[in-house]
Parts: C-alpha cells; structure tokens; sequence
C-alpha cells in the first residue's frame, strides 16, 4: 500500500514537472525583455475588477528557439509564478540595475477593498509598495522603498520609460483622487527619486504609452486626462504630442503632421530601429480598436499601416507589444466581446511601407540595412548649419595659407634689404 502511494506521489511529481505551461487570457499586465526572455507579469485574468481577477503570475517566453503561434505546445512558455511577485494590475515594468537584468514593477493596484463613487470604481493601494524589484539573475523579489519618504504617490495606468543607462522616468498616472502632472525619476542604481522641476508640463493623463527616442528624449503619446472613458474631451489628442528632454529637463509640445489616429487609451507602442513608432489598438470610449499607425519620428508624421493580410475581427485593448528582432508580438488583452486573448500575435515589421501577420518566430532575423538607410533623412536645417561650416572651414584654411605665404614673403623682403644696407 504504501509502495503504491509513493508510485503516486513520484507519478504526481513527474507529471507537474514536465507539464507544459500555457498561460491563460488576460490583460492590463505589464512585459519587459531582457536578453533573450520576453517576460509578462501580473494583470486581470477576467473583464471584471474582483480580487480573484487579479494574478501575481510571473513567466516568460524563450525568444532564443523558434515557435508557432498557432501550436500552444511549441511555445516556449517558462512559469516563474513560484518566486512570490506582488499581487497587482495596471502596473508597468522597465530594466534597471547595473548589469540590466532587474526588472523594476512600478505602481499598479490590488482590490483589498472597493467601493464606487461617481461610478467609478476606486481602487485600493493600501499596504502596496509603489516599486517592486526582480532580480532575474537571482529569481528574487523585493520591495523598494523611497528613501527619507521622497518618491511619487501611488498611482496606476503609467508607462515608465528607460533613458541614460539606468534612470527610469515615470509621468502622471491615475492617482487618488484625480491624476497629477508630476515627473519623477527613477535612479536603479542608488535606488533613489529625483522630482523633475521642468516648467509648463502637459496635462495630467493616465494609459498612455512613453517612448524613449534615440536621443534620450521621451515622447508621450495618447492617453486620458480625466477618470471617464466616455467623454471626448477627456482624450488627449494625437497630434499634439508631448517631448521630454532629458538633457535639459524643459518640456516641448511637437505638432504631428499628416492624418491623425483616433485618440485612445491602453494601446501598445514600439520603436523600431529605423525610428518608426508603431501603435496598435487600444481603447475609445470602451471600445477595443484594431488599427495600425505609424508615426516617424525623424520628420514626426503619422501615416496609416498597411497590412497586406489582415486578421479580420482583431482588435485588443490593455495588451502589450514588445519588438524582438523584426516582429511586433502583441500579447493578451481584450477582445470586442469582453473576453480575454490567451494568444500571441506576431506582425512582421521589417518594411516601412508594408506589415504582415505571421505565425512562425524564426531567431536572428534582423532589420535590413537598407531600411535603416533609406528611411534616415537629415534635416533641412542641418544641413545648411553643415554646409555652413564646412564652407567657413575652407575659408579659414585659405585666410591661413594666405597668412603664412604673405608672412615668409614679407620676411625674406625684410631680410633682403638688411643685407643689401650692409653691403
């Protein structure tokens, strides 16, 4: 009998050891890649807003092997739930850390209690740490906690941002009781804040997405200044979007030109190499969209993408997008109906006129040259300011060539007469 029971036990172990891990639907969830993972954590595992919604479950996907998307046992899902991460939703994740292997979990909320007001369901941050660290080297959670009690309030619904090798920016956010347009950093190295002092900040607003540019600076794009969904004015517009430069720390509004995406919330953004920001989905007025824009950020235009093999009926709000290598996969969130996307959808980036589902990751694929080439236009304005001191640079050299023969003649007249005087 108990030879048997011990033949269970081992069978038992077995069989939930080498199971395969396939998380199931959900969204407001946070991802961050690091190496070669693309790791997912927390988020809402049903449309409603009860604590058994929310999860603490930790896992990601090995980029390093190809996959289908369309067979779930061929994704390489690796479920680190066991390391007892925060239990949160609507919170947001960069790298930080000397070596950038940390991942930094900032705000977010957990239902200990709820009530509603103004029809509007408030949401508890009581007994939560406002940053959450994972060192993925060790597997370790910990909880940060602002020295000398100087840091950002608790808030929900931001997008930190990574810029100068270690600083973190996070901006607004839906805080208690009305977002606030404050913008702290984040120091993952000393672990400390900084408040930014730059003056005449844009309005406060919360499910947006930030965007570190390759010149530091950090673009903010969509979002919602107000806690209702259905009120127009609430949106932030798109073609009006807000730039933080981090090496002066001031603000500056940049006019979009072009046609104009929808305003919206909860929405995914990337940036490819070439600098093209590529937005997908989100929310207006509760409603899940589907669209592709594209907005280059060399000339700052938006422009619509074209997808050469569209999915019909997709459209997803509170997922996220992660670009690995040339494909924008785009995970969870929610679907028109309400119900919860468990799948991956992988779009094909690697042109910057044409886009294309796919369904087969293939590893080391990589950006044409070409593309990165063609798609760099220098400004107008740069290169006049170039030619400008190109031609003052060659005039220099003459006045100096010029300079110097005029001198050695002027001293061999001198010393000619000299001598002839002494003669």
């Amino acid at each position: 009998m108990y030879f048997s029971f011990y033949i269970l036990i081992f069978l038992l172990n077995f069989i939930f050891t080498f199971a395969v891990f396939i998380p199931n639907g959900r969204w407001f969830h946070s991802s961050v890649l690091i190496d070669k993972k693309l790791y997912f954590k927390g988020g809402n595992k049903l449309s409603n807003n009860s604590n058994e919604a929310l999860t603490n479950e930790l896992f990601y996907l090995d980029v390093s092997k190809p996959f289908t998307t369309t067979d779930n046992v061929s994704i390489p899902w690796i479920d680190l739930t066991y390391t007892g991460g925060p239990l949160k939703g609507e919170a947001t994740a960069c790298i930080g850390g000397k070596n950038h292997n940390k991942i930094f979990e900032f705000g977010g909320y957990s239902l200990l209690n709820q009530s509603f007001a103004n029809q509007s369901l408030v949401k508890s941050f009581v007994n939560q740490s406002f940053v959450n660290q994972y060192d993925t080297s060790k597997q370790q959670w910990s909880s940060i906690e602002s020295i000398e009690s100087v840091g950002p309030g608790y808030r929900q619904d931001i997008s930190c941002a990574n810029f100068n090798s270690g600083l973190i920016a996070i901006f607004s956010g839906l805080s208690n009781p009305v977002p606030i347009n404050d913008l702290w950093i984040f120091n993952t190295l000393t672990l400390s804040w900084n408040l930014s002092n730059a003056v005449n900040p844009p309005p406060q607003r919360f499910g947006y997405c930030a965007i570190t540019l390759p010149d530091e600076n950090i673009l903010y794009l969509g979002g919602i200044k107000f806690n209702d969904l259905y009120d127009d004015s609430s949106y932030m517009p798109m073609n009006i979007l807000p730039l933080y430069n981090t090496t002066s720390h001031m603000w500056k509004n940049m006019n979009i030109s072009g046609p104009i995406p929808s305003a919206r919330t909860y929405f995914s953004a990337i940036l490819t190499p070439d600098r093209r920001v590529i937005i997908f989905g989100g929310c207006t007025k509760g409603v899940p969209r589907g669209d592709l824009w594209i907005l280059d950020t060399v000339v700052f235009q938006w422009s619509i993408g074209k997808i050469l093999n569209s999915i019909e009926g997709l459209v997803l709000c509170g997922h996220t997008a992660t670009l690995v290598e040339i494909y924008m996969i785009v995970a969870f969130g929610s679907f028109l109906n309400g119900s919860l996307s468990s799948k991956l959808f992988m779009l094909d980036v690697s042109q910057n006129d044409s886009y294309r589902w796919v369904n087969e990751f293939t590893t080391n694929v990589t950006f044409p040259n070409n593309t990165i080439i063609s798609d760099f236009k220098i400004p107008s304005l740069t290169i006049w300011v170039i030619a400008g001191c190109v031609i003052f640079l060659i005039i220099l050299i003459i006045a100096v060539i010029c300079y110097r023969t005029y001198k050695n003649l002027r001293h061999k007249q001198l010393q000619e007469a000299i001598n002839n005087m002494s003669i």
